[in-house]
């Protein structure tokens, strides 16, 4: 039987060679059409996620800034001033839970913000608390107009409190000095004053609360402490801006981006303006009466104002603030009611840049009140 004639264009995967021969056929390696679009689509989305990063941490930084020094100069920002500062981390719940899938070394970026936050705008403290000398005394301050029925005598008797500064007291002066029948009890105004030491003098400073003008924004209270030094009381109870809050809730906040002016909008943004105009103002009042202290001084009490801005920086440039220097935590106090945690410290305890050195500062813990308290301990280092 003859072999079979065999052509080379029968076997193409045998090698020819000569001229005009086909070449050998090369294997194709180039990737589907669909994987090279899915490597596209992931190149550009770590594109995206990157420069969205980039923004998000420069917006951070701006804003903080931006509450830190200008806050009361714009509604939007003097509004942002009073809400939940981890609201700030909240476009990082979506970048991070992308980045975690496709660009993981991004949330190195994403958790550098959140001690940023902490650090830098909450103001956590840790600092150690010294012994108290033997010229030492404390004192606890606390707006009790919205306690819920729940009483600051707790926290003060834990505190052994020398001295115990109430704001919205009211009419409650006679009553309160029968619950604490060996102390010093004095009332002016809506101020009280629970001292375990003489009470020399009293009066109100004349600022009166725009929205009540009947109504004294700080007292003072001349008490003769260890070694029949002097010192001087000034507790404060600032106008609240409840009002201007609530005016942004809903609505409020869109007619204010893009209301017309002459609109309701603009009626807010005046408002807004007009209100921390007043507080400033009355800031700067009692600075200058507290300059005129001869003694050594304490501020305490309801400041109405975050550890941010301007106002609260003319108090803190002025004076020394017990817990920035001897506090633990946030020393949140406002608001205590709430179903989060507190976030706000409106009430204060400074003293005079000479005269007195703070030693301890401490916020309430756990009370469902409005307002927590703080004490602060001082002590005395000679008169101004």
């Amino acid at each position: 039987m003859a072999a079979p004639k065999y052509s080379p264009e029968e076997n193409p995967d045998q090698t020819s060679s000569g001229y005009g021969t086909a070449a050998p056929r090369q294997p194709n390696f180039s990737p589907p059409v669909r994987e090279r679009i899915f490597d596209k689509v992931v190149t550009w989305t770590r594109w995206l996620l990157t420069a969205l990063t980039v923004v998000y941490c420069l917006a951070l930084l701006v804003l903080l800034y931006l509450l830190e020094y200008e806050a009361e100069e714009f509604t939007f920002l003097s509004t942002a001033m009073y809400l939940p500062p981890w609201i700030l981390l909240a476009p990082l719940v979506p970048l991070s839970l992308l980045s975690l899938f496709i660009y993981a070394r991004l949330l190195i970026f994403h958790v550098a913000c959140i001690p940023v936050l902490i650090f830098g705008y909450m103001d956590l403290r840790w600092h150690g608390w010294p012994p108290p000398g033997k010229a030492a005394f404390k004192i606890v301050t606390n707006n009790i107009g919205q306690s819920h029925k729940t009483s600051y005598k707790g926290f003060a008797e834990e505190q052994r409190a020398d001295l115990i500064a109430l704001q919205d007291a009211g009419n409650r002066g006679p009553e309160i000095a029968r619950e604490y029948p060996d102390r010093y009890v004095v009332g002016k105004d809506q101020f009280v004053l629970i001292s375990k030491f003489p009470v020399k003098a009293a009066g109100a400073l004349p600022m009166s609360d725009p929205e009540d003008p009947r109504q004294k924004v700080a007292a003072w209270f001349e008490v003769e402490a260890h070694g029949g030094q002097s010192i001087l009381v000034f507790v404060v109870h600032m106008p609240t801006p409840r009002d201007q809050l609530n005016a942004m809730k809903g609505l409020g906040a869109v007619s204010v981006l893009v209301g017309k002016e002459g609109g309701h909008g603009a009626e807010i943004r005046k408002q807004n303006e007009s209100f921390f105009k007043t507080q400033q103002q009355l800031a700067t009042q009692i600075v200058n009466f507290a300059r005129q202290s001869k003694v050594p001084f304490i501020v305490c009490g309801d400041f109405n104002v975050p550890t941010h801005g301007k106002i609260y920086r003319t108090y803190r440039d002025n004076w020394v603030e017990a817990f920035n220097e001897r506090g633990q935590g946030v020393g949140a106090t406002f608001p205590g009611d709430a179903h989060l945690p507190a976030w706000l410290r409106l009430d204060n305890i400074f003293c005079s840049k000479t005269g007195l050195r703070p030693i301890h500062a401490e916020v309430e813990q756990g009370r469902k009140s409005q307002h927590r308290c703080v004490a602060a301990t001082f002590e005395l280092t000679g008169s101004p």
